[in-house]
Parts: structure tokens; sequence; C-alpha cells
């Protein structure tokens, strides 16, 4: 809202042929110079109203109405405006709400005026460059200077930003001042808003007929008013006619002159009069439907003003319904706070609680701890002992179970040694028996070979001889035989350690004898063990064949040991638990009581305290809130007490509405009979007109009165549910509407005055002229009576008016004689 835009959109403005230039931008908030521009962008839509003369332009400046009223039509006519494809449809798609037009037309200089005005002002120019055939308004933009160019892209920026979306980018896409094509088709508006245009067409040309009226009655007033004078013109003249008699006797001819043309006067007069009179019936009459309508208007107008209290009570109503819900609201909040913060002290005395137990339990714990201190000290040395003895064990039968693996692998070598020397010995055997059968010695007789002791094989000392040696005879084998015989004797009585074979036999039967031990006492520890696992399953079990005292008491003691064994090793796996869980908690408590102190009693108790506290403040404020609620309650009791009053008004508007119905239809009838009569008494076509425009003007506000009441229905229909937009809207186009009639008929009133006057001032005219007239008739009379009752008696005195003016003329003249 800078000056130099306002300047550019006057040079705009200034650059078509307007009837009168524009040098302010205050002279634009009548709409002529804007709806001149509009036309000649184009004139079939923007229709400009032809000038009436000098007053009516005059008037129409001076009112504000008017003013405000062309204004409306003016940007009605830029919403309805097409536009061609690349640009939006029309302009009613901007996001601006309606221009404030009474404060433009009152005061235009303000800054809601010129802001509205801007407005205005920025809606013609972004018609007319987006209008089809735009090249000749570019020409004229682009004579105007930069810096108003600049200025005037800046204007069609602003209208476009207003615009949808995809109209702002096909808008940036392509240049605001680049002619449109001309493009044979255009989208055609509605027919609700062809029909709007054509009830606002409708509109403007009975205002257009109204004010016509107007001018003809000024007129007509202006006319009368100039007969008049030239009546009182014309007695003036022939009183001063009359007056002089006797300096008239010496120029009858003068006198007879001036006569004639009184007579001429008079006859004009007469005639002008007798049109008078007509014209002042016509008006007459005119003036007492207008007066009819008036009361009509009035009526109405008092419906409206009950209409418009009716919806500042709906309006009021609605915002304390507003104002209680947004109170009911603050409490429902404050109650669902006010829960929270219960559930919250519910969760903590939970808490509480449950601390307190574990903090007792953990005490209890270490109560017991240390109860069983010594118990459980004197359970893990015997603990560790039984390890310690279970640990020997296990070494113990490691170390013979090691012993049984090496005496087992000396056994399994001693018995394959044993299994080569049998064979070895049954080969001896079976080479011996074949030398025995066989005889065969060796042939250079010499005996056998000895080695050293230890290097002796078995075949050397069973004396084994060479196959290729020469046979011997049978004694020599005998004797052979029996050296053997004695060498082996001798052999077997020496010393056993000093041969192998009694050695492998002896360490063989070691081994074998070992062998068997460890199997015997293997098997007899097996056995043992296996017994020994039985009794004791049978002591645990009870089954036992002893039933001695003795046996039961040690299943006994046993069954306690391992109870006892089972009991310790769970609590001792418990006590672990327990303690770490106690540490944790310690360890929790010690921060925390290093926080607030050591003695956790007096922080228990001041807790206590402090919660106890907040529970009674919470209680006092629950109390506080139930005590609002209820009153909040008997406000929404008051208030639906009103919601049922206001149904039963609008029960009463609604029979109201019917009688206005009833009424209105009454009022059509009597329009028809009256409308007969005009036709048949022969009124003139013109006063039907009037007459008939008059009666649709207040059919259009019967139907706008009608619209108002089915909206309040529909208010009423919807349960009292406040919408803010929709309320909104209506009560700003109640409110409009309202003003506008409001407007229309205070502007009935003040011409209804101005014409109560004026007809009774010509009224008091024409009575004081009647009067002065039948004085004069009178005086003539009588002086006619008085001078020559004999012609009088000839000739008798005529019927009309200007035959007894022609009488009086000749009495007088005979007179005068």
């Amino acid at each position: 809202m800078s000056r130099q835009e306002k300047d550019a959109l006057v040079a705009y403005v200034n650059s078509f042929k307007l009837s009168k230039p524009i040098t302010d931008f205050a002279q634009l908030a009548d709409g002529k110079a804007l709806m001149e521009a509009m036309s000649a962008v184009d004139s079939t839509h923007f229709k400009d109203v032809p000038a009436r003369g000098v007053t009516s332009q005059a008037s129409s400046s001076e009112n504000w109405v008017l003013r405000m009223n062309s204004l409306k039509r003016l940007y009605r006519l830029l919403l309805s405006f097409p536009l061609p494809a690349p640009h939006p449809s029309s302009l009613s798609l901007s996001s601006l709400s309606d221009p404030p037009f009474s404060t433009i037309a009152k005061t235009p200089t303000m800054r809601e005026g010129v802001q509205g005005l801007l407005q205005i002002c920025r809606f013609c120019l972004a018609a007319s460059v987006w209008a089809p055939g735009n090249e000749k308004v570019i020409m004229r933009i682009q004579k105007l200077k930069e810096e108003h160019m600049a200025e005037l892209m800046k204007s069609i920026e602003a209208v476009t930003a207003t615009l949808p979306a995809e109209h702002q980018r096909q808008e940036s896409g392509s240049s605001s001042l680049r002619p449109s094509p001309d493009l044979s088709y255009s989208p055609p508006p509605s027919s609700l808003r062809e029909e709007r245009d054509k009830l606002l067409q409708e509109n403007d040309d009975l205002r257009t007929r109204c004010e016509r009226m107007m001018e003809q009655v000024a007129d007509l007033t202006s006319k009368l008013k100039e007969t008049k004078e030239e009546h009182e013109d014309a007695l003036e003249r022939l009183s001063r006619g009359e007056t002089p008699g006797a300096g008239l006797r010496g120029n009858q001819a003068a006198g007879a002159n001036e006569i004639e043309r009184l007579k001429v006067d008079l006859l004009k007069a007469e005639e002008s009069l007798a049109k008078a009179e007509e014209d002042l019936e016509k008006q007459t009459t005119s003036v007492s439907e207008l007066t009819k309508q008036i009361e009509q208007y009035k009526a109405e107008a008092a419906e409206a003003g009950k209409l418009k209290d009716q919806l500042d009570e709906y309006r009021h109503t609605a915002d304390r319904l507003r104002k209680s819900e947004n109170v009911i609201e603050k409490y429902r909040k404050k109650l669902e706070e006010s829960a929270n913060l219960r559930r919250e002290l519910r969760n903590l005395e939970e808490e509480n609680a449950s601390l307190v137990n574990t903090n007792s339990s953990l005490e209890a714990d270490l109560k017991k701890a240390v109860a069983f201190k010594s118990l459980f000290d004197n359970y893990k040395s015997q603990i560790e002992s039984f390890e310690k003895q279970t640990a020997d064990q296990a070494t113990e039968i490691t170390e013979l179970n090691h012993q049984l693996e090496v005496t087992q692998h000396q056994l399994e070598s001693l018995q394959s040694t044993y299994e080569q020397h049998q064979e070895e010995l049954q080969l001896s055997q079976e080479k011996l028996r074949e030398i025995e059968l066989t005889g065969v010695i060796s042939s250079n007789g010499e005996g056998l070979k000895r080695n050293a002791p230890g290097d002796m094989s078995l075949g050397d000392e069973l004396g084994e001889l060479p196959d290729n040696g020469d046979r011997e005879t049978k004694t020599d084998l005998r004797l052979k035989i029996k050296s053997l015989q004695r060498e082996l004797s001798d052999l077997q009585s020496s010393a056993p350690v000093s041969h192998r074979l009694i050695t492998l036999e002896t360490l063989l039967a070691d081994a074998n004898k070992s062998k068997e031990r460890y199997q015997a006492d293997y098997l007899k520890a097996h056995k043992e063990g296996l017994r020994l696992s039985a009794t004791l399953e049978a002591i645990r079990e009870g089954r036992g064949g002893d039933n001695s005292q003795t046996s039961a008491a040690l299943r006994q003691r046993l069954d306690e040991v391992l109870e006892e064994r089972d009991a310790l090793l769970r609590e001792r796996q418990e006590l672990e638990v327990a303690k770490g869980e106690a540490e944790k908690a310690l360890t929790a408590a010690k921060v925390d009581l290093s926080l607030v102190g050591k003695d956790k009693r007096d922080i228990l108790a001041s807790l206590r305290k402090s919660v106890e506290k907040d529970a009674s403040d919470l209680g006092k404020e629950v109390i506080v809130l139930k005590e609002q609620i209820e009153a909040l309650r008997e406000k929404d009791r008051q208030n639906l007490e009103e919601i049922k009053t206001l149904l039963k008004d609008k029960v009463n508007l609604q029979t109201a509405s019917i009688d206005q119905r009833e009424r209105a239809f009454e009022k059509e009838k009597e329009f028809s009979e009256l409308k007969a009569s005009m036709s048949a008494s022969g009124v003139p076509a013109e006063t039907q007109q009037k007459l008939l425009g008059l009666y649709g003007r207040n059919t259009e506000l019967s139907a706008e009165v009608k619209a108002l009441q089915d909206k309040l229905d529909v208010l009423s229909k919807s349960g009292g549910t406040y919408d803010h937009s929709p309320f909104e809207q209506a009560q700003i186009a109640y409110e409009k509407q309202i003003t506008s009639l409001q407007a229309e008929v205070a502007k009935l009133k003040e011409s209804k005055t101005a014409l109560k006057k004026q007809y009774d001032l010509e009224q008091q005219l024409m009575l004081t002229a009647w009067h002065d007239l039948g004085q004069k008739m009178v005086g003539g009379h009588l002086h006619v009576a008085m001078n020559g009752a004999k012609r009088s008696q000839a000739k008798p005195m005529p019927n009309g008016w200007l035959g007894r003016q022609r009488r009086i003329q000749e009495n007088a003249g005979y007179a005068r004689t």
C-alpha cells in the first residue's frame, strides 16, 4: 500500500479516455472511473450506466449510498468476469474477503477504505490484463513510466498470490503482461452465478427507474412552481389593469390590447393549471402508493430489526455456550489432571509399601543370616572337608586306574611273549620228535657248541643239528640222547634265575597271578560298590530287610543329613540371591540416604506425612472441583432452559412467518385487484410500471426475509451446534442485508418526508390561490350587480372561469363608457 502503487494505478486509469481525469487516488472511490475503464476493456460485460444530467451526477457523487452500490456492482462484475484458459476461470477463486464498501464510500482516505479501494483497483488491473484481446491494455501499460510498470506488475503478483496453487504455478510460468490468446470458447458461468447476475442487473434497473421517477417528480414540481408563478404574474397584471380605471378611460385602445393579451395569458395559465392538476392527481396517487409501500417497508424493517435482535440473542447465547464449553473443557482437564495425580499418588503409595515390605524382609533376612552364620560356617567347613575327601578319593581312583592300565598293558605284553614261547616250545618238541625218529647225528661227531649264557637260543639249548650232517648209528644216537638227558638234568638242577625260560615262566606266572588278583580285587570292589549302592538305595527308600534300631537310626540320620544338605544348598542359593538383592537395595538406599539423611525411619515418616498432606490437599481440591462441576451442571441446565425458550421463540417465529405469508397473499390479492382497477380506470402505463417495479422489489425483500427465516430455522434445527465459520459468514450476510434494507428504508423515509413537505407546500399555495381568486370573483360579482344589474339579467353569467372573466372585462368596459 505504497504511494508509488497508488500513483501507478491512477496513471493506469488515466490512460483510458475518461469523462473526467483522476488527480487523486481517493477520487476512484465513486467507481465511475473504474467502470469506464472496464467498459473500455469489455463493453458487454461491464455496462456503464448512462448519465442522467448534472443533478443526478452531483447527487450520486455526494450520496455515499449510491457510491457504495456502484462499487458493489463493479466488484460483482469483476468476480463474475470470465477469463481465458491459461489464467483462472474467474477472480472469485481468490482467497481475499470482500472489501468494506461502506467504509470506502464514506471515508476513502482512511486505512480500511484505502485497502479496500486498492483491492478493487488490483482486481480491475488483473481482469483487464488477463482479459481476451488484452493487447490494447498492455500497450497502454507499456506507454507508462518504468516505475509505474514495476508497481503494476507487483499489484498483479499480489492478486496472483491470492489464487490457488495451480494457478500460481501457471502464472509464474507465464508473464502477466503477455497477450492472451483469442479463444473463441470460454467456460460459461454456472447457473447460480447467472441467476445472481440477472437479479443484480434487475436490481440495478429498478434502482435506475426509481431514480428516474424521482427526477420526473422533481421536474413536475418545478413545472408546477413555474405555472404557479406564471399564474400569479397573470393575476398581478390583471389586478394592475383593473385598479387604474380613471386613467384608462382616456386610452381605450391600449387597454383593449392589454386585455386581449391578458386573456391569452389567462387561457395559457388555465391550460397549464389543468395540466398541473392532472399531474398533481397522478403524483398524489403515486405518493399514496409510495406511502403504502413505505408502510410495508417499515413493517419489514421492523421485522428485520426483530430478526436482527433475535440474531444478536442467538449470537450471545452461542457465545455463552462456547464460553461454558470452554469452562467445561478446562474443568475436565483439571479433573483429568487430578485423576492422574491420584493415580500417581496411588502408585507412589504402592511403591512405598513395597519398599517398606522389602526393607522389613531384608532386615529379617539379615537377622536370620546373622543367626545362621555360625551354622553356615560349620556346614561350610564340613562341606570343604567332604570336598577335600572326595578330591583325594578322586586322585586315588585316578592313580589306581592308571596303575591298572599299566598292569593291563604289561599283562598283555607278557601274554604275547608267553604265546610266542609256547609256539617256540611246540616247534622245538616237534623237531625233537623228528630227530628221535630219524636218528640223524652230525658227521664229524662233534658235540653241540655252547654259547655264552644269555646268548644261547632255544635250538642251541635243545641241540639242533645241521641238516647237511652225515647219518649216525643207533648207538650213537642213544649215547647222544643220554648225554642230552644228562645235560638237561644238569640244566634243570642248575640256578633258575640264569635260565631265560624259567624266568619267562615265572614272570608269566606272576603276571597271571597279578592279573587274576587284580581281576578278583576289581570284581570284589565292583560287587562291593554295587552292594553298597543297593544298600544305600534300600536305606534311602526304607526297603532294607534289617529292621533293627541301628539301621533305622542310620537311615534316619542319613535322611536328616541329606535333607540338611539339600536345605543348606537351597538356603545357600537363596541367601546368595538375597545377598545380591540386598546389596543392590542397600546401595540404592545408601544413595537415597546420602541425599536426605541417615535415619530411614524419620525419612519414611516424613514421606508418609507429606503424602498424607498431599492426599488431604488433593481431597480438598476434588471437593472444590465437585462443587464447580455442580455449578457447571446448574449452568448447563440454565443453558438448556434458554435453548428451550429459544426453540419456543423459533416456533413463534414460524407462526409469525406463516401469518406473514398469509398477509403477503392478501397483499398480492389486493395488488391484483388494484392493478385490475387501475387498468379499468385508465391509469398511465408509466405509473403501472412504477407500481410493478415497487411490487417486484417488495417480493424480493419478502424472499430475502424468507431466506433469512429459513436459515434461522436450519440453525435452530441443528441442535444448537456451533460451527464458527458458517455462522460468522451467515451473520455477516445478514448484517449486510439488514444494513442495505435499513439504508433503503432511510432513503425512502427521506424521499417520503421531502415529498410530503413539497405536497403540503403546494397544497397551501393552491388553497391561497383559490382563496384569492374566489375573493376577486366575489368582488367582481358584487361590482357587476351594483353597476349593471339589467345587463346581467339580460345575459346570464357563464359557468366557466374564462367566460366569467370575459364578462367581468366587458362589464368593466361598459362601466368606463
